[in-house]
């Protein structure tokens, strides 16, 4: 059964508006072809029914392929030609003889191919001309090699008809029909997948759990309708509840297995043996291969059927789901021969994989076996391979004996597979493992169960766990019941609740007490990020801020990615961009080494946020969106949501409304009500500089408001976005609001002591105070200048120069304009640009002032702009100043970057008014 059309088109409005157009043009008398592309289950079928839609009033003529007629010589012909019949009497003697071969399933001789296809196309074109006529060709690839050859001639012929070939596959379009036009088909991007699930599933589906499935469907809709319908209501309902891996469905398993089946027997095996062992080299493919008495090259059909691939270094299944279908579907005798031949020819060559293969084998428990397993995962977790070491801790704890050590060996699989990126498989070990363990390991597994709530559940929940694991550490592993107080504190920084951090530092402190005791360095400086947080919420910033900068002079001594990434949030509540942005781009570094996928996107939520203000809002998106895809890859579904209010933020600050449109539900409503005020808050602030940028200052205001409240979604984003708030609220007549907000930033950024808060109070005061606004102006811009957030230094400028104008002060309103679009269209600030350019237009600013182009041309610069504003080409300057054309090209690059402008024309107007200096 297909999914429905009216779900899978959506998506699909570029492929509708194709298949329109070549409707009308047949209708017209101006045919065509078209063959579809792409895997199975993306929706080809689909089109083509949709294209019946279309074609009302056309006759439709189906001739697809079926994979029993795959070898029928002329059997598409046969169902092409038969609805037609009645025309057959009316062609040329020979090609009327040719049809009726077919026809009567005699098969012409091969001499005649091109006699049939000549036939097919005059009979198509004599039923054209009475009615427009659609021919669909479904499953190309099981058409019959010689209908294939006659209906691509047809295809290719009939531009001068009333009638329309449309064709679909998942095989090579080109051997298939060439010569014919190609629409491949891609997968639905995230918003269509999640358009998909709300439309099309009646039950339930938690919003974390509409992620799993949107990212692990990649865009396929087949897979993902099959998701739906073979999870139970728990499992949509719950995230963690969710089955990893994810089942395939019944449709895409055929699919996925349809052409494996096909292939010849050896072939068949092989493939068989490479599931049991999908990390096998060319070289060792060949050794067991031989050793089992195979060739290895009976592998080279599933190479040309796209299964698999085939390199220097690496043999591998072209999708993983391929091969886990086929050991899944392989009978026990099958799966045991190929574990034997592996066990076997790896112990000829000392390979350790022996070990996993005679495990495999093992009837029951094998202590010896267990320990050999254990120690290569060991080795596998120290080289980096986590899900490697994940699968070998778990098996040596189902061949073990004794109870503790299947729990300890149960617990680092866990580890692992978190580190890995499969939560879900994690909590599973954990659930088996707590029975077997004792009092000194069961707050380690509350601790991992605490970090996996962490990442997938309510943020408020996920505090409650590690409060709990914090409390049975504490006598056993007091480093590691530090590490858990500092999670829960996180836990509650994402829930945006001041007072969540407060009870966990409280706790450590208690817990710490006045003797730290000797592993004080490896514990402070996750004490100090806690200490200093609660110590901020606290109002205690004279003592937390110093104990934060604390913090990051000791920096250089941890290795820890965790720890650094608490140390660059740190390094957010102190102020300092530029240290948050180092700390986590070496914690991304240094969990890429280890392998350990999960906590690079845990370090890519405090990367991206600096990059905003820092690299600008093109580095931070960059980012944001590679952590984005590793946090649903890793199934961490609160970074996710932290991440995606990161690129609301961005997209906020350069006014760009379609990407900051693209997450607001998800991030302003969703995130809310997870308990995630961290994503909450950034998106507002998003939505709110897009208001800002728009020139709506009361919806500014409003969103603003929200954000900066103290019970807002929180407290960090709060202080640092009331500089914007005050700008909307004055601009929105909300002046008495305005002034609170600013008061308390003041105090602030006077606690802080240095960098950007003390620009932005100046520019807060600036706007602010009616008598003289222009000292505080200036005071910001100065500031500015060792602050690190270029675009609040351009809108700063941006303010002054509106103020300027409304002074008419002109020419002191120009330099702060132009240097605020410049900055602006550097960022490709949008918006911004046009507000500044607006503003400078207002002023009469019909061209450059001489003090200002002589501030940012240089002497070279200024001839060749002068000589391009007079006509001349870039040959023509070269020539006039001997230099050469690519010489001149360079200069004048320049040029428009430091003026602003993006056209001759534009260079021109700024110099025809004679105002460039010679």
């Amino acid at each position: 059964m297909r999914p429905r059309t009216e779900h899978a088109l959506i998506g699909r409005s570029g492929e509708c508006r194709r298949l329109a157009e070549l409707v009308g043009q047949a209708r017209g008398g101006e045919g065509g072809a078209l063959v579809l592309t792409g895997e199975p289950g993306i929706g080809k079928s689909e089109l083509l029914e949709h294209a019946v839609r279309l074609a009302g009033g056309f006759r439709v003529i189906r001739a697809g392929g079926v994979p029993s007629e795959e070898d029928l010589t002329y059997g598409a012909v046969h169902r092409l030609v038969r609805p037609l019949a009645e025309g057959v009497p009316h062609l040329p003697p020979a090609a009327r003889q040719a049809l009726e071969r077919v026809l009567g399933r005699r098969t012409p001789p091969p001499r005649e191919r091109l006699r049939v296809a000549v036939a097919t196309l005059g009979l198509l074109t004599r039923a054209a001309a009475r009615r427009p006529l659609l021919v669909l060709l479904d499953d190309l690839r099981w058409i019959d090699a010689e209908s294939r050859r006659v209906l691509g001639f047809v295809a290719r012929r009939v531009g001068a008809e009333r009638a329309l070939v449309l064709a679909a596959t998942d095989g090579d379009p080109a051997a298939l029909m060439p010569g014919v036009p190609v629409l491949p088909l891609r997968g639905l991007d995230e918003g269509d997948c999640l358009r998909l699930i709300a439309e099309r599933c009646p039950t339930p589906v938690a919003p974390g759990t509409r992620e799993v499935l949107a990212h692990a469907a990649d865009g396929n809709p087949l897979a993902l309708l099959e998701l739906l319908r073979t999870l139970s209501p728990a499992q949509l309902g719950q995230p963690a509840l969710l089955p990893d891996p994810l089942p395939l469905g019944p449709r895409l398993t055929a699919a996925r297995l349809d052409r494996f089946r096909r292939l010849p027997a050896g072939c068949r095996r092989l493939l068989v043996l490479l599931a049991a062992e999908p990390r096998l080299e060319p070289l060792a493919l060949v050794h067991v291969t031989r050793r089992a008495g195979l060739d290895p090259v009976a592998l080279a059909p599933a190479a040309d059927a796209g299964l698999v691939t085939l390199s220097a270094t690496a043999v591998r299944f072209r999708r993983p789901d391929l091969g886990r279908v086929i050991y899944q579907t392989a009978d026990l005798a099958e799966r045991h021969w190929a574990h034997q031949a592996l066990a076997r020819a790896f112990a000829e060559t000392g390979d350790e994989r022996r070990t996993w293969h005679e495990a495999a084998l093992a009837p029951g428990a094998d202590d010896g076996l267990a320990d050999e397993l254990e120690r290569q995962g060991t080795a596998a977790r120290r080289r980096g391979e986590q899900a490697r070491a994940a699968a070998l801790l778990e098996r040596s704890a189902w061949l073990g004996r004794d109870g503790e050590r299947r729990a300890r060996r149960l617990l680092g699989a866990a580890d692992c597979d978190l580190r890995a990126g499969r939560p879900r498989r994690a909590a599973r070990l954990l659930d088996r493992a707590t029975p077997l363990a004792g009092p000194d390991l069961l707050g380690r597994l509350q601790y991992l169960q605490g970090v996996i709530a962490l990442r997938q559940a309510a943020a408020p929940d996920a505090f409650d766990a590690l409060l709990s694991a914090a409390g049975h550490l504490a006598g056993h592993d007091r480093p590691l019941a530090v590490k858990a107080l500092v999670a829960a504190g996180e836990a509650g920084l994402y829930a945006g609740d001041a007072a969540l951090p407060v009870r966990a530092g409280r706790r450590l402190r208690a817990l710490l007490g006045d003797a730290p005791g000797p592993d004080r360095a490896e514990i402070g400086f996750a004490a100090d990020f806690l200490l200093g947080v609660a110590g901020s919420f606290e109002g205690r910033l004279a003592e937390a801020v110093p104990r934060l900068r604390r913090l990051l002079d000791t920096a250089d001594r941890i290795t820890d990615p965790q720890l650094l990434t608490w140390g660059a949030y740190g390094a957010l509540f102190a102020a300092d961009d530029a240290r948050a942005r180092a700390l986590a781009s070496r914690a991304v570094a240094l969990a890429r080494a280890a392998g350990d996928t999960a906590a690079m996107a845990h370090a890519m939520q405090y990367q991206a946020y600096p990059e905003c203000w820092l690299g600008g809002p093109a580095a931070a998106t960059r980012t944001a969106v590679e952590g984005l895809r590793l946090a649903r890859e890793t199934g961490q579904l609160n970074c996710a949501r932290t991440l995606m209010g990161t690129l609301m933020l961005a997209a906020g600050l350069t006014g760009d409304a379609r990407a900051c449109g693209r997450y607001a539900d998800r991030v302003v409503d969703e995130a809310s009500e997870h308990g995630l005020g961290l994503a909450s808050s950034l998106g507002l602030w998003g939505l709110a500089l897009l208001s800002l940028a728009e020139g709506d200052w009361a919806r500014a205001a409003e969103r603003l408001g929200q954000v900066t409240r103290p019970d807002g979604g929180h407290p960090g984003v709060a202080v640092e976005a009331v500089p914007t708030y005050v700008e909307a609220a004055v601009r929105a007549g909300r002046r008495e609001r305005a002034e609170r907000a600013a008061a308390a930033f003041d105090r602030w950024a006077g606690q802080i002591g240095r960098g950007w808060p003390a620009a932005l109070a100046a520019r807060c005061r600036a706007l602010l105070d009616t008598g003289d606004p222009d000292r505080h102006y200036r005071e910001a811009l100065r500031l500015h200048r060792s602050g690190g957030r270029e675009l609040e230094r351009a809108r700063t400028a941006l303010l002054y120069g509106e103020h300027l104008n409304r002074e008419r002060r002109r020419g002191e309103a120009r330099v702060q304009l132009r240097d605020a679009a410049e900055v602006f269209r550097r960022h490709r600030a949008g918006p911004w640009l046009e507000r500044a350019r607006a503003e400078l237009r207002a002023g009469g600013d019909g061209g450059p002032d001489p003090a200002a182009t002589d501030a940012v041309l240089t002497s070279r610069q200024r001839q060749i702009a002068r000589l391009v504003a007079e006509g001349a080409t870039n040959k023509e300057v070269a020539a006039r100043l001997s230099l050469s054309p690519r010489t001149v090209d360079h200069h004048l690059r320049h040029v428009f970057e430091r003026l602003g402008i993006t056209s001759r024309t534009d260079l021109v107007r700024r110099f025809a008014t004679g105002n460039d200096t010679r």
